[in-house]
């Protein structure tokens, strides 16, 4: 594939991507979105299940059951209908045979599990946070990709400074974005998704181009957790927003990812250390 084939194929899966996780209730076809991406269905087909790894219907279906999981856990107030329901799916029949065949578990004993003994674990070692409900502003980014939860995430951010310094902008001096659409207790960590972004200026404009693109994070109602500490402690804090602080709270957790707004970033610090905000998408019960 020639290299402005490839790139320019990159550019529209990415806009594709983006649509796909803004609203993940939203019936979207193969025709549909070939059509947003201006490309005969079957070729569109080809040139995703190329750059993604799987096929649309199999990473859409993916990433509803994956937001219906997670919401089974830390949102019991809400039914099984209604959390299938929001995903996109149109009946209980279907949505129970898609969880039990990529689960191995319906729903309703999905909900009973136990916490994994290393989550409980975590929660323990956490002491209470303070937590600020309140809007994040939408910002315009632009952004990189990832698949795999672990330090290979720093080759994202590398792929944005080099970016960057082409582009004429000063990588240190950039608020940086990390966007977490898994969660690594119920997806292996080299399957989760995560998205290194850099928010541009107001007078900076860039027309995206290979695994570089950009798009605007919309302002969202948010809980927002002030965090520090070193490779790994972070998971331990999501762990108790997820699993402790938010199934009793009086809000419950939307489809939109969670988002890391760093101060230190600790995939690209050599102490490997983080300060940063964590917002959580969230609304009333």
């Amino acid at each position: 594939m020639r290299k402005d084939t490839k790139s320019d194929h990159n550019q529209r899966i990415n806009e594709v991507l983006f649509h796909i996780h803004l609203d993940i209730s939203k019936d979207h076809s193969v025709e549909s979105l070939s059509k947003s991406a201006s490309m005969p269905p079957f070729h569109f087909n080809r040139v995703f299940k190329k750059i993604v790894g799987e096929s649309v219907y199999s990473y859409i279906r993916r990433v509803r059951l994956e937001h219906c999981a997670n919401a089974l856990l830390f949102n019991p107030n809400s039914t099984i209908t209604e959390i299938f329901s929001e995903a996109g799916f149109v009946s209980n029949s279907s949505f129970t045979h898609a969880f039990k065949d990529y689960f191995g578990s319906t729903p309703s004993k999905w909900r009973e599990v136990d916490k994994p003994l290393h989550v409980s674990q975590n929660i323990e070692q956490i002491n209470p946070l303070h937590v600020k409900i309140d809007y994040a502003p939408k910002r315009r980014v632009a952004y990189v990709r990832h698949q795999g939860y672990n330090k290979s995430i720093k080759e994202a951010w590398q792929r944005l400074e080099e970016w960057s310094l082409q582009n004429g902008l000063d990588f240190s001096k950039l608020p940086m974005i990390g966007l977490h659409h898994s969660n690594p207790n119920i997806v292996k960590k080299e399957e989760c998704h995560y998205v290194a972004c850099l928010e541009l200026p107001d007078e900076f404009y860039y027309f995206p181009s290979g695994k570089v693109g950009v798009m605007e994070i919309p302002r969202i109602f948010c809980a927002k957790f002030k965090l520090s500490g070193r490779y790994g402690d972070l998971m331990k804090y999501m762990d108790y927003i997820y699993y402790a602080w938010l199934p009793n709270s009086k809000y419950e957790k939307i489809h939109l990812p969670s988002m890391a707004l760093y101060h230190k970033n600790h995939f690209i610090q050599k102490d490997e250390k983080f300060e940063l905000d964590f917002f959580v998408p969230i609304r009333y019960i």
